[in-house]
Order: C-alpha cells, then sequence, then structure tokens
C-alpha cells in the first residue's frame, strides 16, 4: 500500500497545485467574509471529480450573531471499509490581503518554487493538499475506514459558523480531526483569545466651544494609556487593533470605539481575564459626562492536549519525519484555531498541514504570503500515510 500510495500522491500534485492556484485567485477575505462564490465553485469542482458534496448553509439569523451572511459549509464523506472516522478540516477564509504586496495577492504566481497570494499558506494549501489526500487513498485502494473533508469559512470569526456548527448539528462524530497546520510541528495545545470592543460616549459640540460638550477622544487617552501599561505587565499580548469615532474635523467627538485582542495563555481562565480588563477600563475613564462600555466579541478558551491526541500528533509526526527526514516536533503553539472546538468536544485533534513553521526561530508573518510547492508534496505524502495508518485502526 505505501509505494503505490506514495505513486497517487505524487501522480495527484500536478492537479493539487492547479487546485491551490484557483483557490487563490478568489478572493475570501475576512472580514468581510464574502466566501460563498469561492464555496460554490469548489463543490461544484469536487463533484466535477465525481466527489458527493453535502452543502451545510448557516441560517441567516444565526450568522448575523457573528457578523456574517451567507455561510456554507461542505463536507465529502469517502467510505472505504469497516474502521473509524478520520476527518480532515481546513477553512476557504483568510485575512484581509492588506497593504505592502510585491506580488499581486490574488495572482497566484509561481515563482522558484513557490507560490504566492493571500490564502496560499494559511490555508488554501491545506484545502488542496486534504483533497489530494482523499484522492490519493481512493486510487491507491484503501479499504479500511471512513475519510471526511470538512471545508469551513469561518476561521478568521473563530470557527463558531464551521466547525461548532457542524458539531452542534451533530453533522459529524469524527474520532479524530486533522486540521490546518504548519508541515514543520504537529501543533496539539492551543492559546485562547478574547476581543473586546470597548465605547466611549460623550457629548457633541462645536471645536469653537469644546467646554460645552463632553470629549470622547480626551477620555479614551487615558483609558488607553492605561491598557499599554498594562499590557507590559502581561505575559501574554495585548493588542489595541482598531480604532474609530469622531463626526467631523470641526466636532467634538460624542463616541470613539477602539477593540482589544488579548491572548490567553493555556492555564488562563478567559472569563477572569475578561473580568479584570473590565474593571481596569471602567477604573480608567474619570472623565465627567463621558460614560463607556466594554462588549465581548469574542472568546475562544485555550486549549490543553489530551492523551487521544498526543496519539493522533505522535503518528502523524512519525509520517511527517519520514517523509521530511527530519524532526518534526509535536507543540503547543500561540495560535487560535476554528479547529480546536473539536477538541473542546472531547474529539482527539492534531494541527498539521502544509505552512511553514509557527513556533521557534525564523518564523515571519510580515512579508507577503507564499507555500513552498516542494513542501505542499512532501507534507501531502505525510498525511496520506498517516491518514491510511490511522484509517486501519490499531493493529
Amino acid at each position: 500500500m505505501s509505494d503505490a500510495l506514495a505513486a497517487a500522491v505524487f501522480a495527484g500534485q500536478e492537479d493539487a497545485v492547479a487546485l491551490l492556484s484557483a483557490l487563490v485567485t478568489q478572493p475570501t477575505e475576512n472580514p468581510p467574509g464574502d466566501t460563498a462564490a469561492a464555496t460554490e465553485w469548489l463543490a461544484l469542482w469536487l463533484e466535477e471529480r465525481g466527489h458527493m458534496v453535502e452543502r451545510h448553509p448557516v441560517p441567516a439569523p444565526f450568522a448575523r450573531h457573528y457578523r456574517r451572511t451567507d455561510v456554507t459549509n461542505l463536507i465529502v464523506r469517502r467510505t472505504f471499509g469497516p474502521g473509524p472516522t478520520i476527518a480532515l478540516h481546513a477553512p476557504l477564509d483568510t485575512l484581509p490581503a492588506g497593504e505592502g504586496w510585491h506580488r499581486e495577492p490574488f495572482g497566484a504566481e509561481i515563482r522558484e518554487g513557490y507560490l504566492h497570494g493571500r490564502g496560499a499558506r494559511d490555508s488554501k494549501a491545506d484545502v488542496a493538499a486534504y483533497i489530494a489526500v482523499l484522492e490519493a487513498l481512493a486510487a491507491a485502494g484503501a479499504s479500511a475506514g471512513t475519510l471526511e473533508l470538512h471545508v469551513t469559512s469561518d476561521e478568521e470569526g473563530g470557527g463558531f459558523l464551521g466547525p461548532q456548527f457542524l458539531l452542534g448539528q451533530s453533522l459529524t462524530e469524527p474520532d479524530a480531526v486533522i486540521a490546518a497546520g504548519t508541515a514543520y510541528q504537529v501543533v496539539t495545545g492551543q492559546q485562547g483569545v478574547l476581543h473586546l470592543e470597548v465605547l466611549l460616549r460623550g457629548q457633541q459640540a462645536h471645536a469653537s466651544r469644546p467646554q460645552d460638550g463632553r470629549d470622547a477622544i480626551r477620555a479614551a487617552v487615558p483609558l488607553m494609556a492605561a491598557l499599554h501599561a498594562h499590557a507590559d505587565t502581561l505575559a501574554e499580548p495585548l493588542t489595541l487593533s482598531t480604532i474609530g469615532g469622531g463626526r467631523g474635523v470641526n466636532i467634538v467627538a460624542d463616541m470613539v470605539s477602539f477593540t482589544i485582542d488579548r491572548r490567553l495563555a493555556q492555564d488562563e481562565d478567559g472569563e477572569t481575564v475578561e473580568a479584570d480588563l473590565a474593571a481596569l477600563i471602567t477604573a480608567s475613564v474619570t472623565a465627567p459626562g463621558v460614560e463607556v462600555e466594554c462588549r465581548r466579541l469574542l472568546l475562544a478558551e485555550p486549549v490543553n492536549t489530551s492523551e487521544p491526541s498526543e496519539r493522533l500528533a505522535s503518528t502523524l509526526s512519525r509520517h511527517a519525519q519520514a517523509a521530511f527526514d527530519h524532526e518534526i516536533p509535536v507543540v503547543s503553539a500561540p495560535v487560535v484555531s476554528g479547529a480546536r472546538h473539536y477538541a473542546l468536544a472531547g474529539i482527539a485533534l492534531a494541527l498539521y498541514g502544509v505552512g511553514p513553521p509557527i513556533v521557534g526561530e525564523g518564523v515571519d508573518f510580515t512579508g507577503d504570503e507564499s507555500v513552498s510547492l516542494h513542501d505542499m508534496k512532501r507534507a501531502t505524502l505525510a498525511l496520506a500515510t498517516a491518514v491510511d495508518e490511522l484509517l486501519r485502526g490499531p493493529e
């Protein structure tokens, strides 16, 4: 099986690269979260290749709660024979492209063995690789277990409309999940994150008579200074990430809002951190006539590893080491993956995919996004051989 499977993986690489290129050319930035066209394109692509595709749309009222509108999750199931169910999960949505690119962010340019573009690394290469694994196992004659492919579109929103929705609606019950990650490390434990929106409300006045108003911007300055000072005392990052306010250049601002991203260590409790931050925010707004409100946008509790997840990670690490011919460590990482919902539901979870390292020296999230196609081939082989072993279950 191993020789046949390796041959099937290598034979499918041209199609996998072509699929990755096509996905990168379709913007799926989140926010704003316009992923419907790309999701349907992928569903049709899969159907044209003979896969049975389940479309699971998220009801609009639930999606709107998370500031989204049209969200659909895809599941492809392939039963090869008796045995466990293993799921491969990867999201289609990406971070916004932003500024400062040296190449077209949606051009999918290939140069010197790297494919460039937004989502190439995080995580459209994982989508293409996981599909390639499914097709390679089928071509090589896999005869045990069930493999599921979960393609969602809510990674940047916390996974509530993706993995949590699929689990909450009893649309999937896998025994183990491998989710989008890096080719150089297998990730088990995950950091958590708390997102807050802070609103300050004052009173509008003309700038020629500021004494008639209650200046929300002036009240926000010492508050943000207090938060930055607090951040300097923390082991985990706290970032003020967006800000807005005011109604005109000649008007005293009656409103300011900004957002906070607070990372959570694995031994921290998110609600306790939130309560402490809310107390600090309230105490730091002393300007008369200015009200402050703190809203939770997202709380993703940290994920601690489990024995089943460690066994899954060990299997992945062993096969990855064989494919890459060097050590692939099992680590806890400062990531907040939407796939954490599988682990929180008691399902064995490990992150392993195509991208570069995310823990340790040489990690860089600042440059143009790209992915090594050679790494993609080797990671696909590692995944295929590991999944083949997992589908057959314990000897």
